[in-house]
């Protein structure tokens, strides 16, 4: 590797508006996989291909649990809990994953689509009242998810109010104090404690019941198992896709030839959701830190056994070699759905099919009632999220 001075910084120092990484991107054009280092001057490699981040996340050498122990380099300020769906490697990784999909599995996901899209037109007829202009933001994006989540999770109606406020302050979706966040996150905890105990006693259609059911062994999750893998479910099925439905809509503005051909072709939508997805970078520190346990060849380079390794994802969605003219937006792009915004391998998200419905879904109501629908002020006067996901905090809309 080369000195520390010599290697590019993880992550880029980009600015949150931007939709894609260009210094990785450039580097990409030379390299599959570069050496660089944290801020705190730990070295890492980042894999950058469309190829090279597929091997990373599909190869067992590169582990997850690895990556999870104390001390692991890491790209975000806390440390992440060992026994977690997404801190596991294969066998036991596998067993908790397969819980966990029962409640995403193609036949589940679809049932709910005639109750998406009743959520997704009350939505809108409360934007429409509202403006225009209105922020879609408020409306829909943020919303629309949290929603999904309460019916996935089997929160009663009357406790909704409460759950969604508390919510909105433990994930990154508004702007409160530390300890207005760990307040909130005590109470939701809490909350989801007593829900898992009910759930065990009088079982229900969602995912917690699920989570209580005998595995394929006859093994059985504990409370404190399935508690804490509710928290990341909550993080990766809310923040993720509001704020890829809001970049998805300032991509179209940005490219409004795009949206009327959509408005003349709503056929395209599947197609545009999954382009949208490959076209936008939703987070700029990749598919989360991998440690290998064995010496390993990627495009080239030889990692040594111990090495830390992160997949950007969002620099091998614009690879040229895997996506012909990879940074123009384009909707009708025949292999857009070779993405890898979900990941790959046995970490490939297990809810990307929800998501990808939920994005259909809001995006072809958005196109069907608001055909004019284009922003109320400037793009480039958005307030964006520095954090570890981007997104507008506010998108208001006329039509």
């Amino acid at each position: 590797m080369p000195p520390a001075d010599r290697c590019p910084v993880f992550p880029a120092d980009l600015s949150p508006a931007a939709d894609h990484d260009g210094d990785f991107a450039e580097l990409l054009s030379t390299t599959a996989v570069t050496p660089a280092r944290l801020a705190d001057g730990t070295p890492v490699h980042l894999a950058l291909s469309h190829a090279a981040v597929r091997r990373v996340l599909t190869d067992p050498r590169f582990s997850r649990a690895q990556a999870s122990r104390p001390g692991a380099p890491s790209v975000v300020p806390f440390h992440a809990q060992t026994g977690l769906l997404h801190t596991m490697d294969p066998p036991e990784h596998s067993a908790l994953r397969t819980r966990i999909a029962r409640a995403f599995t193609p036949r589940t996901v679809e049932r709910l689509r005639p109750w998406i899209e009743g959520l997704v037109e009350d939505m809108l007829d409360g934007m429409a009242a509202a403006g225009p202009p209105a922020d879609v933001v408020a409306h829909l994006t943020v919303p629309l998810p949290v929603k999904v989540l309460f019916q996935l999770l089997g929160v009663p109606y009357e406790d909704r109010d409460d759950f969604r406020e508390w919510a909105e302050k433990v994930l990154p979706t508004g702007a409160v104090g530390v300890a207005e966040a760990e307040a909130a996150a005590g109470r939701i905890t809490g909350y989801l404690r007593r829900l898992v105990r009910a759930r065990r006693d009088r079982p229900g259609d969602d995912l917690i019941s699920t989570l209580w059911e005998p595995g394929a062994d006859g093994s059985l999750l504990g409370e404190e198992d399935i508690l804490a893998n509710l928290l990341p479910l909550l993080v990766a099925g809310h923040d993720t896709t509001h704020n890829q439905l809001s970049n998805s809509l300032v991509a179209l503005f940005r490219e409004p030839a795009q949206w009327h051909l959509l408005l003349r072709r709503p056929d395209l939508v599947p197609n545009a959701v999954d382009e949208l997805l490959r076209h936008q970078m939703l987070s700029r520190i990749g598919m989360l830190m991998r440690v290998t346990t064995a010496e390993v060849d990627v495009a080239g380079v030889t990692l040594p056994a111990g090495a830390a390794v992160n997949a950007l994802n969002c620099v091998a969605n614009r690879d040229p070699a895997a996506f012909p003219d990879a940074d123009r937006l384009d909707v009708t792009r025949p292999d857009a759905a070779r993405h890898l915004a979900f990941g790959a391998g046995p970490h490939y998200c297990p809810g990307a099919q929800l998501a990808r419905l939920e994005l259909g879904i809001a995006l072809s109501a958005l196109l069907r009632r608001f055909p004019g629908l284009r922003p109320a002020a400037p793009l480039s006067e958005l307030r964006w999220k520095d954090g570890i996901m981007r997104g507008p905090w506010e998108l208001p809309v006329t039509w």
